[in-house]
């Protein structure tokens, strides 16, 4: 596949001061040119807390119980010291010894570090992550620099760029530190505990125990942004995506076996096209980017985080913001509730909240601080990008230099706000506080203090905060602080179960929410916990019964089941409810099905989604026998209302039937398992055969919702190719969308009829194929042995180009077991391989010399790649994407067409999963848990696999683009496509 990489070339702007002048300059701007030149909220003002030569490069900040900043400056950023040379990396610490809000001394708490990008204090000093190494460091004797300098643990991984490493290290309210790893990972172990078993992951986060460094993964898979709200929900973010929530954590799916689902977090952004393009923004620099249509979208989202601060007028608090250093802005979102997640949606249209004309303002990351204000650290450089991101050709043309000497860090505050210097003074006191003092800050207004008094808290550990933090539970002013002292009770291993059932019962859902989460490993044993949480399975709130869904999951208890089943009904429209639910209901999924008609009478339009799913779930785990007694009633009513849920329940039944291998010779999974002379078994199957008919009716109407067509479809392929087949064939055609061609084709694929074969290859119809659904047909002909006789014929009749199969997939027919298949193949791809591609690739430079119609090229663009690639916000996200081609000499990007195993992508081989029922599938890994695993194929379909149905499971180092993908255009047609992805 194309391998572009993101990349922006910087030039020189146009800047619009605050006079209102313009003029041509290069940068940099002085720290008061640069105000000057921001544009922020109304109402907001944008104050200089350090700039340079005090402050370089600052890419985080924290501070201490002293009120004293600590600045993680990342000074070698991208190219290193250079040879010979020491780190340049710095932990400076700076104070403001006139409390006039600005800070004037600066002090080099650490140096010699490598890349420093993350910092918390912790017992005096400082945890700062530092890849490969987590440091700890503390100033013992009082100088302001750091005599303890100890790696805690170390591992994480160092072989991508800085900004891609471990960082972000922050306490959450369970007490644990979390940080940032997720496209990295690493195999880690503490020093100080050497004989621990390391922990190894890739693309997943992590959290530590501050107090004995023991390590876990969690779920995320962060860049560089890691945010808490008040509640404890989790936020990251990666370069195109502003703002993720993290909703369960993997150890949820393993509950239930027979769960194909391998998800654990949610996109959160309203404005994010379904191809996951970044979300629309409005710069106001003149930088440069890849490509026309990359202008305007997030390319470098990084420092999501939560405001929650007083200083801001209070509409602000509980916003999200990310940066992108990028478009030179900071983005503003406020989270609207949406089922268990939330959706961040935009606060104004066509403005950021932060955002300036100089392409110099690098904004990388954001802090709520202690009076309550919002900070944002600036590089403050000419170019951000690092090299390994740009074509090698453009490397040595860009000056990384330029900047590596400035750095600033501001504050926006309200326009109104005038903070006291008292209030400043204040958090000098912190340190000195009791404990009775520090638990009355956890009702304190801004977010820092009510963080740091819990932070202090828990390293005092002292027996004396108990009594006063059960008693805020009751009584707490804020709920924050009831969140809180429930949580620092439980680290404290003084949490009783009166609390947790005050938690259940509080007038805060965020309240109650954390309740049922303390709740969980008490459920067995605390039968008034137990019958709270089954309360909970009716809350008003969705988020509160998508928690106590999870918690129930965590009892043997079959009255779980018609909670459960409430929720599952009520809840059936957001998956993550139908997660929860389905990975809670475990070994009883039968009882789950039950439980669940008899609320069928309160269906809605949504209970499709949950009862498909459901009936998946039920039919991989269930025995035959109770299959049949499940479909029985499933189909026993006649009310034209529920024949959406049953068709849905049943193909999902089915579905699950068919991956076990319950399939007779001539018939379905369905049929075999109804075959038997029981009446009841006679009645299911007239009544499906009834279903059937109706599902041919809907397939073939056009006026009907596509998701009825959809799920009728998918039902069809449980039919016989005789009563069905047609419907299907005829969906097949260029009038329809492309998702309901190829859903035709998969159906058609999985009957049990060889006459399929031959009707989809037929001479007139493989004429007709768009490249897409081509690819479509061809893997649904090699997903099973019946199919690939006919295929054979086809190439062999010269109706199928040899090119038509990837290289890979025809070494597999030339070896596959069937010894007359592998001499077929052997005989028909001898003479047909892709020869030297090098060769190819020479022969094809003559396109560069013709006149190019990027216009043109689009429609190449739709009709040849759209099925695997995102441009800008169109496509499909399978193969890399190609926003970012434009920077790519154009060399690059025709040798890449003609021969795309050059450089695969990491991430972008192509898996080859033989399951059980003799299906054989090809794509790209999207994502795994403990019990499942999702391919990408092409057009973005994905098909969720369980473990437990797998055979074989493998990877190749070949690109899943497929060979000589040149003979689907002319030469023409292949210079305009090139002309297209270089933005022309």
């Amino acid at each position: 596949m194309l391998n572009p990489k993101i990349v922006v070339a910087r030039f020189s702007a146009v800047l619009m001061l605050a006079a209102g002048a313009s003029a041509q300059v290069d940068g940099p701007l002085t720290p008061e040119q640069a105000i000057a030149s921001f544009k922020v909220d109304p109402g907001l003002r944008v104050e200089l807390v350090a700039a340079e030569p005090l402050v370089v490069d600052p890419v985080a900040v924290c501070w201490d119980e002293r009120g004293r900043m600590f600045v993680a400056e990342n000074r070698g950023y991208p190219l290193g010291p250079g040879e010979g040379k020491l780190p340049a990396g710095m932990v400076a610490m700076l104070e403001d010894v006139d409390n006039d809000g600005r800070y004037e001394k600066r002090t080099d708490f650490a140096v010699n570090l490598s890349y420093p990008n993350g910092l918390m204090p912790w017992r005096g000093g400082l945890f700062v992550t530092c890849a490969p190494d987590v440091y700890y460091l503390k100033d013992t004797d009082g100088d302001g620099k750091a005599d303890v300098r100890k790696v805690v643990l170390t591992g994480y991984m160092t072989n991508s760029t800085t900004q891609l490493r471990v960082s972000h290290p922050t306490l959450g309210l369970d007490g644990w530190v979390y940080v940032t790893a997720g496209l990295t990972g690493g195999k880690v172990i503490s020093p100080e505990h050497p004989y621990r078993t390391p922990v190894q992951f890739t693309k997943s986060d992590s959290r530590f125990n501050p107090d004995n460094l023991e390590i876990e993964t969690v779920a995320g898979q962060g860049q560089f942004g890691l945010t808490f709200d008040d509640f404890g929900r989790k936020f990251v973010c990666m370069n195109r995506i502003h703002s993720q929530h993290i909703m369960l954590e993997p150890r949820y799916l393993k509950r239930n076996p027979h769960l194909a689902f391998s998800e654990t977090v949610q996109d959160t952004p309203a404005d994010n096209p379904t191809s996951g393009g970044g979300a629309k923004l409005f710069p106001l620099s003149a930088n440069v980017t890849t490509a026309i249509s990359h202008a305007g979208r997030f390319t470098a989202a990084c420092a999501v985080t939560i405001f929650r601060g007083s200083a801001l007028s209070p509409e602000y608090y509980g916003r999200t913001y990310t940066c992108d250093p990028a478009g030179n802005l900071v983005h503003e979102d406020k989270l609207v509730p949406n089922g268990a997640t939330f959706t961040a949606t935009r606060t104004r249209e066509g403005v950021e909240f932060l955002a300036s004309p100089d392409n110099w303002f690098r904004p990388v990351y954001l802090a709520n601080g202690p009076d309550g204000a919002f900070y944002v650290c600036d590089m403050y450089r000419k170019t951000i990008e690092h090299p390994q991101y740009l074509p090698e050709a453009v490397r040595g043309t860009v000056d990384f230099t330029s900047g590596k000497d400035k750095g600033r860090i501001w504050r926006i505050v309200g326009d109104k706000s005038r903070i006291n210097p008292a209030q400043r003074a204040r958090v000098k006191e912190l340190a000195a506080m009791k404990t009775k003092q520090l638990c009355a800050e956890l009702a304190h207004p801004d977010a820092w203090w009510r963080d740091s008094a819990r932070r202090l808290l828990i390293e005092q550990n002292d027996p004396a905060a108990v009594p006063i933090l059960r008693g805020m539970v009751n009584s707490g002013k804020t709920e924050q602080a009831r969140v809180i002292a429930l949580r620092l009770l439980d680290r404290f291993n003084a949490l009783e179960d009166a609390q947790i059932k005050l938690g259940l019962a509080d007038k805060s859902a965020g309240v109650r929410e954390n309740a049922a989460q303390l709740a969980e490993p008490r459920l067995a044993k605390s039968p008034e916990l137990f019958a709270g949480v089954l309360k909970l399975a009716d809350d008003d709130a969705a988020r509160v019964r998508f928690v106590a869904a999870l918690a129930l999951g965590e009892v043997n208890d079959a009255r779980i089941i018609p909670a459960l089943a409430k929720v599952g009904v009520r809840d059936a429209a957001d998956r993550w409810a139908r997660a929860a639910v389905l990975s809670s209901a475990g070994t009883r999924s039968d009882e789950l099905m039950q439980a669940t008609l008899t609320l069928s009478d309160k269906a809605n339009d949504d209970l499709p989604l949950f009862m498909e799913q459901l009936g998946q779930v039920v039919g991989a785990g269930q025995s035959p026998d109770k299959l049949v007694g499940l479909l029985s009633r499933v189909t026993a009513s006649s009310r034209s209302e529920d024949y959406g849920w049953q068709v849905a329940a049943v193909g999902g039944i089915a579905d699950a039937a068919r991956a076990r291998g319950i399939r007779g010779k001539e018939t379905s999974a369905l049929m075999n398992l109804l075959a038997g002379d029981s009446i009841e078994a006679k009645q299911t199957r007239e009544r499906i055969q009834d279903i059937f008919k109706q599902a041919v009716t809907i397939v073939g109407d056009r006026q009907q919702p596509a998701n009825n067509r959809l799920a009728a479809i998918g039902l069809l392929a449980h039919a016989d190719f005789g009563s069905a087949g047609k419907a299907l064939l005829g969906l097949i055609g260029p009038v329809e969308p492309a998702d309901l061609q190829t859903a035709a084709v998969r159906s058609l694929s999985q009957m049990n009829d060889a006459e399929v074969g031959k009707a989809l290859l037929a001479r007139e119809r493989w004429r007709a194929y768009s490249p897409g659904l081509r690819e479509a047909v061809v893997a649904a002909m090699l997903s099973h042995p019946r199919y690939i006789t006919a295929l054979l014929d086809a190439i062999e009749s010269g109706t199928v180009q040899t090119w038509a199969l990837t290289p890979q997939r025809r070494t597999a027919l030339q070896k596959n077991r069937d010894k007359t298949i592998a001499a077929r193949a052997e005989a028909l791809f001898k003479n047909s391989g892709a020869g030297d591609r090098m060769k190819v690739y020479e022969e094809y430079k003559t396109v560069l010399q013709l006149k190019m119609n990027g216009k043109s090229g689009h429609a190449v663009f739709t009709r040849t790649c759209a099925q695997c690639h995102v441009y800008g916000a169109e496509g499909a996200r399978v193969g890399p994407e190609l926003t970012g081609a434009r920077n790519q000499p154009v060399e690059a990007l025709l040798l890449h067409i003609i021969v795309p195993d050059l450089e695969v992508v990491t991430g972008f081989t192509s898996y080859e999963i033989e399951t059980k029922d003799g299906r054989t599938l090809t794509g790209l890994l999207a994502s795994e848990t403990p019990t499942s695993v999702t391919l990408r194929a092409a057009q973005g379909i994905e098909e969720t696999i369980l473990r437990g149905n797998i055979a074989s499971m493998s990877s190749t180092s070949l690109s899943l683009m497929p060979q000589e993908l040149e003979k689907t255009m002319t030469k023409q047609e292949l210079a305009d496509l090139l002309a297209f992805l270089k933005g022309e």
